[in-house]
């Protein structure tokens, strides 16, 4: 299981542990969740610098406005409900996301008010 908060902008976050490619330490990022974003994690560049993860190449990616640009792919490892599971991670310039595609064949439960508890458990 893994539990987060909802900021007073009625915003979804969780804290995911990501895996740093030299040292195989982990690195705790708070994420938010995107209901729109259906890849699995999207972090800063400076993150993925400080993780040290291997550049996989481009990808046309659709922004939420409709259009495609081309944003950086990433390897990466994370531990998700207990495993430990390799995604893909785009390099944005903003916040830390986690998509839906991290959240398969999981239930996710959101208390939508300030403070309210985020909560995932395996399906």
């Amino acid at each position: 299981m893994i539990t987060g908060r909802v900021n007073w902008f009625l915003e979804p976050f969780i804290s995911v542990d990501v895996l740093q490619s030299a040292e195989g330490s982990t690195l705790r990022i708070q994420c938010l969740w995107d209901t729109v974003f259906d890849g699995e994690l999207a972090l800063p560049s400076a993150a993925i610098r400080q993780l040290g993860l291997d550049y996989v190449g481009p990808s046309d990616t659709t922004m939420f406005d409709g259009n495609s640009q081309p944003l950086p792919i990433y390897d990466g490892t994370v531990v998700w409900l207990g495993e430990t599971i390799r995604v893909s991670v785009l390099e944005t310039g903003r916040d830390a996301i986690i998509g839906t595609g991290l959240l398969e064949n999981s239930t996710l439960t959101v208390q939508v008010w300030d403070g309210g508890e985020v909560l995932v458990e395996p399906r």
